[in-house]
């Protein structure tokens, strides 16, 4: 059976990596068997999770894991989207995955009322010894990066509203659709989907959280998305 090597369930939702959820999300989606393997970065090759091992295959980088499966797939996801689609759908995951994933990192691990209720909860979830330096270690340079953007632990209004423009974009771009390009999900779906209940689920809230859930295309959305996927998961 396929294994799926992804950090471990935390914070209410699948995965606090969005990336790890948009990798199962898929799997789930697509009915493909697999086995969860708690893992880390450490232990990939490319030292980021999420990664699965096929046989003797193993694969990394979510985007490498769905055109893995989707070579042996009779209906591809996207192949209908024209040209133009395909052009937006890589601009949008794209940005994704590089701003409302840093709206992610900020709201754990740079909010002050965040990192205090996260804090415990990944070093509750690592080993004893990783907890004091280590734990220091990751998150300094985060915070360098994250105030290099505008997003500083001082002024959490200001960094929340670069999300919250974000987050109505999104809203905007679904509009009235059930999915991004149609009636069923396609693989920017995938990475949607799991950026945005990343924040509408966790259970530590915050106004990126607030102002997202008062959306109602894109809480919607979520949900349409969760009953095709992780309602089907085991646990």
């Amino acid at each position: 059976m396929i294994e799926l090597h992804q950090f471990r369930p935390v914070l209410g939702i699948p995965n606090a990596s969005p990336f790890c959820m948009k990798a199962e999300a898929y799997l789930l989606y697509r009915d493909i068997p697999y086995r969860f393997v708690p893992s880390s970065p450490r232990k990939s090759p490319s030292k980021l999770v999420p990664f699965i091992v096929d046989g003797a295959k193993i694969v990394t980088d979510t985007e490498a894991i769905m055109d893995h499966f989707e070579a042996d797939q009779v209906h591809p996801l996207d192949a209908d989207l024209t040209p133009r689609q395909h052009a937006v759908a890589r601009m949008i995951r794209q940005q994704v995955g590089q701003d409302l994933f840093l709206q992610i990192t900020y709201m754990r691990w740079g909010d002050p009322a965040g990192w205090a209720l996260f804090g415990p909860t990944l070093k509750a979830h690592i080993p004893r010894a990783m907890r004091g330096p280590a734990v220091y270690m990751i998150r300094r340079p985060l915070l360098a990066q994250m105030r290099r953007r505008g997003l500083r632990p001082n002024d959490t209004a200001a960094a929340y509203a670069k999300g919250k423009i974000m987050l109505d974009t999104l809203a905007d771009f679904l509009g009235d659709n059930a999915f991004s390009f149609g009636d069923a999900p396609g693989r920017l779906d995938m990475t949607l989907y799991a950026f945005i209940a990343n924040i509408i689920d966790q259970d530590h809230q915050n106004p990126l959280q607030d102002h997202v859930r008062g959306l109602e295309n894109l809480t919607g959305y979520c949900d349409r998305m969760k009953r095709l996927t992780f309602a089907k998961a085991a646990y």
